[in-house]
């Protein structure tokens, strides 16, 4: 407090030497002084922080320009921000910490036992809550390594949905059906990322084994030359594989097709709706699954 010592002549001049109202005076000015830095510096934390952030994104863009990943789908906003907000509440809580010791080594407290305190603490909680922390620290690498982004599609313990949250503890994913799937950070051990490159579409079809497999072969070839690239979701024609797979009763040909990251999905639907047509407009046969019920009396017998 003796920082303030310079207007206790000034005080006791104008209220006497005895007042009580000096010492007071002087003690609630050095409270309301370090409180005041307190609160400027945590108003202030957040711009700076997001400051930062700006200048590291810009200079990562000036040293990578260009990605490998022709289509990458990243939320800059969203994880910068979650990235911001993680940052502020460290840089918050250290600032607080150390104006609050600042105040009680004023009145003259001996701060030493207190940090030994905090330590033997930290060292507690951190044992007691391993868990937590591990999920912490894996958020922040996973969202520092961008790993995935808001809007992805990506699966995560066998569960595949889109990236709809990616917090400090844990992740959310929302699949077709409208299913959340939240996983804790640290339980995270492999993940599938289907949204930072090109998507293969694989379209099956099955025809029948007496079906003449050179007019089929002729008229799915003539089908990719007229379809070519023209769905947008296209980044090469479709190609013709051939069979794949054959039965008793059937063979199965395969077409493949390079899409933009997740339009595959819609492309093989479009596609197989496409060539269930060509197949009814040119006589081609698609096998069915027949199933026969045979009646009969109790010892098996049929009717």
């Amino acid at each position: 407090m003796e920082m303030f010592e310079f207007m206790r002549e000034w005080l006791e001049s104008l209220l006497g030497e005895t007042s009580f109202f000096v010492n007071f005076i002087i003690i609630g000015l050095y409270v309301i002084f370090w409180l005041f830095v307190g609160i400027v510096l945590t108003i202030f934390t957040k711009p700076i922080v997001n400051h930062f952030l700006r200048i590291n994104r810009k200079i990562s863009k000036k040293i990578n320009v260009q990605r490998e990943l022709p289509f990458a789908i990243i939320d800059r906003e969203k994880r910068g921000e979650t990235i911001s907000k993680a940052l502020v509440s460290i840089f918050r809580f250290v600032i607080w910490f150390i104006i609050l010791l600042i105040i009680l080594d004023g009145f003259g407290v001996n701060t030493a036992p207190i940090l030994a305190s905090a330590g033997v603490v930290g060292v507690a909680v951190a044992f007691g809550t391993q868990a937590i922390i591990k999920d912490f620290i894996s958020g922040i690498f996973l969202i520092m390594e961008n790993t995935i982004s808001i809007g992805e599609l990506v699966q995560i313990g066998g569960f595949t949905g889109t990236v709809k949250e990616i917090g400090l503890r844990t992740t959310k994913l929302e699949d077709w059906k409208g299913d959340y799937f939240i996983i804790n950070n640290g339980s995270i051990n492999s993940i599938i990322n289907y949204s930072r490159d090109y998507s293969l579409a694989i379209i099956d079809v099955t025809i029948g084994q007496n079906v003449n497999y050179q007019l089929f072969q002729s008229k799915v070839k003539e089908f990719i030359e007229t379809f070519g690239t023209n769905n947008q979701a296209m980044v090469e024609p479709l190609v013709y594989v051939g069979v794949v797979e054959s039965g008793g009763n059937y063979i199965k040909v395969r077409l493949t097709g390079k899409t933009k990251p997740v339009e595959h999905f819609a492309f093989e639907r479009l596609i197989r709706e496409k060539l269930f047509l060509l197949c009814q407009e040119n006589d081609i046969a698609v096998p069915i699954q027949k199933i026969e019920i045979v009646s009969g009396d109790q010892d098996g017998i049929r009717n």
